[in-house]
């Protein structure tokens, strides 16, 4: 009991700083941190978790709202909504989400009994105004971004033949997303999640909050999906600085990973960056706030507020997934007709190697070990290179045909002294 206590206050903490706080009140963050809590212990069912695709049935009838549904409505300012409720043994409830395309909404329902690994004892139904369903098995979690702005009807269904007592929380995300980017991340494996929430409690002292199935947003390329996530809170008597925690957090779970500069931000109040790993993304930031009822100058900057340590209330989170990307580009790769061989890596989204071209009947070797860097776009990648002659910089596209051909094609050619054919086939 006491464990669960502190871990009800370390997730407190994170989500009352949270941007996608909970309802202003201290009630409802404390509603919404059990909810979070129970659902972190971990899938009720032993076997792989699923994430439910968006997918439309074949005949969608237009369903009409009924009266005794609930109408959701989000406290101005915030993205977070719960209430709490019973249902009679073979029951259900609606309530009405009005959802916008590209909207991220997440779902968590915390049944009471709490599920013990053959009984849900309640479940949720997702389906559109449209009569599209996009949820087809029993879950209490489900997260998606929305592909239509409509109605959403969200059923919470009895499973038990007793009385059920539940909460349902729901959060959405105030940046909108392309539907089309809203499934390209995916869940690392659960016991993966666990370790690293070890780890990061060990480096950092304090207890991290582990979800297994969370939703996962890359705000730099606007892509969404499901991953892992690590919670944490804490006081400034605990943590001297936001950037003395992301170098703790990268130096232990982030051991072996590879720092991707565009997610770097930092600020007097908190710290962020990205590290990848062959197709994983981790997103790190730590950042503070004042405690409640503190009150700093309004003409001034928040550094220059004089706080006590205890006075600065810390969140951390760590949110791990793995890129669904439908190619790679690893390998060494040979055009049959000019001779280019490419030598290609890929780390996540990123694509680095070198190459070896032999013109002129043998006069001329364009060779670089290190030569060829850019990222994935599409089916495929813009990369920069250089020829080996040249220290200037050219573009091409790499579009990928197959699993074994790809497209080389140059775009801009470097200045100087170049002999990688303009347009080239490869096989790997």
């Amino acid at each position: 009991m006491k464990q669960k206590i502190q871990l009800l206050t370390i997730l407190l903490l994170a989500i009352m700083l949270a941007s996608c706080s909970g309802n202003g009140t201290p009630n409802t963050d404390i509603a919404v941190a059990v909810a979070l809590t129970q659902t972190a212990a971990g899938p009720v069912n032993t076997a792989a978790p699923q994430i439910i695709e968006v997918t439309a049935t074949t005949e969608a009838v237009p369903k009409p709202i009924p009266m005794d549904a609930t109408r959701i409505e989000f406290p101005t300012g915030k993205t977070t909504w719960y209430t709490n409720g019973d249902l009679a043994a073979g029951a259900s409830t609606r309530f009405v989400l009005a959802g916008l395309q590209g909207q991220q909404v997440t779902i968590w329902l915390t049944p009471d009994p709490a599920p013990d690994g053959t009984n849900l004892y309640a479940a949720l139904n997702i389906s559109g105004a449209d009569g599209q369903s996009f949820s087809f098995s029993p879950e209490i979690y489900w997260s998606n971004v929305l592909p239509a702005t409509q109605d959403y009807f969200i059923d919470v269904s009895s499973l038990s033949q007793n009385l059920v007592n539940y909460q349902i929380v729901i959060e959405t995300n105030p940046t909108l997303i392309d539907p089309a980017q809203g499934s390209m991340y995916d869940l690392i494996p659960d016991s993966l999640c666990q370790e690293l929430g070890t780890i990061a409690s060990q480096a950092l002292g304090v207890e991290f909050i582990v979800q297994t199935r969370a939703p996962f947003f890359d705000a730099i390329n606007k892509e969404a999906g499901q991953g892992c996530s690590l919670i944490a809170g804490g006081s400034g008597s605990q943590f001297s600085n936001p950037q003395d925690i992301v170098s703790s957090v990268v130096n232990s779970v982030g051991l072996g990973w590879n720092p991707q500069p565009l997610y770097q931000a930092d600020g007097p109040t908190g710290t962020a960056l990205g590290l990848s790993r062959d197709m994983a993304l981790m997103l790190v930031s730590a950042k503070w706030e004042p405690a409640m009822g503190v009150e700093c100058p309004a003409d001034q900057p928040i550094s220059a507020c004089n706080l006590a340590p205890d006075q600065k209330v810390y969140s951390i989170n760590v949110d791990i997934a793995q890129y669904k990307a439908t190619f790679s580009l690893d390998g060494e790769w040979v055009d049959a007709v000019s001779g280019l061989t490419l030598y290609l890596y890929q780390d996540w989204k990123s694509i680095y190697g070198g190459h070896l071209i032999v013109a002129q009947g043998g006069n001329k070797i364009d060779q670089r070990d290190v030569s060829i860097n850019g990222m994935i776009q599409g089916q495929g990648a813009v990369v920069q290179f250089q020829s080996g002659f040249s220290e200037n910089f050219g573009t091409a596209q790499i579009t990928v045909i197959d699993p074994n051909t790809i497209q080389w094609k140059i775009i801009t050619p470097p200045e100087g002294e170049n002999y990688l054919p303009a347009d080239a086939t490869l096989t790997r």
